[in-house]
């Protein structure tokens, strides 16, 4: 039956596929990941130089100008993960309808149901992929700090504020060297959050300021004290920072986290010229001419280029 194929040609299913549910998660919807196509199945991520500078002495008039070098860039390779999922849409489920019409809205109807739940699992695994960069950062490019601890029971604001500064803002700042950054967000953990909100010392900014967004009718979990916006990062399932953690990042860093994706594992994805995506989704006719399998692939990989940026903020 023609109409029935139609319905599952790359154009469709690509129109299926954008307009179905988008489940992006925090970090995907703050954009700390950097998206970037690949050709091949694996990424080959560069250091960020910082190519500090320092003071120096003076020399006697005439000498000859002192040499700067720039810092070597290094390079390392890491490999894509590939992930695969599958639905069915069964000639059965429009067997008695009569008329075209008919057919037409049941066929948008399953397959549209269809993609969505392809859509969702991609976005719940990209979203854990990320999650788990964000929570242990470590690789070859280098090792997170040691975890600071900020006592955010205190009544002393100017205390806390202090151990702040030189706890976490000093510490990502030399992480950074001369590489200049917007400023700096922190990803709670339900635990860590209900002890922050809790604080004395805190809790009238927070209280202020949550008010204040719910009189612009868009109430959010977060709150900027001490230079730093502190979030609520919403676990779902396995997909949570740290328990008793919250993970702190310097904002404006291109290329600091970065998601990278390579072309599907299918024929149509060989050549010259063919860049990686985050979905590729495609139909195949089941066997016996029962019905269309959907399946939807990605082939991922989260690297953080500088860990040493990453700063964790324990309770104790």
């Amino acid at each position: 039956m023609d109409i029935y194929r139609d319905y599952f040609t790359r154009e469709e299913l690509l129109l299926s596929l954008q307009t179905a549910q988008f489940i992006p998660g925090m970090l995907g919807s703050d954009g700390l990941f950097e998206t970037l196509g690949l050709t091949g199945t694996t990424l080959a991520a560069e250091a960020l130089p910082s190519d500090d500078v320092s003071e120096s002495t003076a020399q006697p008039r005439g000498a000859p100008a002192r040499p700067l070098a720039l810092e070597k860039r290094t390079v390392r390779t890491f490999t894509v993960a590939s992930y695969s999922w599958q639905r069915a849409v069964l000639a059965d489920e429009v067997l008695n309808m009569r008329g075209t019409t008919g057919i037409r809205e049941v066929l948008q109807t399953r397959r549209d149901r269809a993609t969505n739940k392809l859509r969702r699992q991609a976005d719940f695994q990209h979203e854990y992929l990320r999650v788990a960069c964000l929570n242990s950062p470590t690789n070859t490019f280098g090792s997170a700090p040691a975890a600071a601890v900020v006592a955010f029971g205190e009544d002393d604001s100017g205390g806390m504020r202090a151990a702040i500064h030189n706890s976490i803002v000093l510490v990502l700042e030399a992480a950074l060297g001369g590489i200049p950054y917007t400023g700096l967000t922190a990803y709670c953990s339900d635990t860590y959050w209900v002890a922050l909100i809790a604080s004395k010392t805190i809790r009238e900014t927070y209280l202020n300021q949550v008010a204040a967004s719910e009189l612009r009718n868009a109430p959010s979990d977060q709150f900027d004290y001490g230079g730093i916006t502190w979030k609520r990062y919403r676990a779902g399932g396995n997909i949570a920072i740290t328990s008793g953690q919250a993970k702190v990042v310097p904002n404006g860093v291109p290329g600091l986290f970065v998601q990278a994706f390579a072309p599907n594992d299918t024929l149509d994805s060989v050549g010259e010229g063919q860049m990686g995506q985050p979905y590729f989704l495609d139909s195949f006719p089941l066997e016996d001419n029962k019905g269309i399998r959907l399946a939807l692939s990605t082939h991922p990989v989260m690297v953080c280029t500088r860990p040493t940026a990453v700063v964790t903020v324990d309770l104790s």
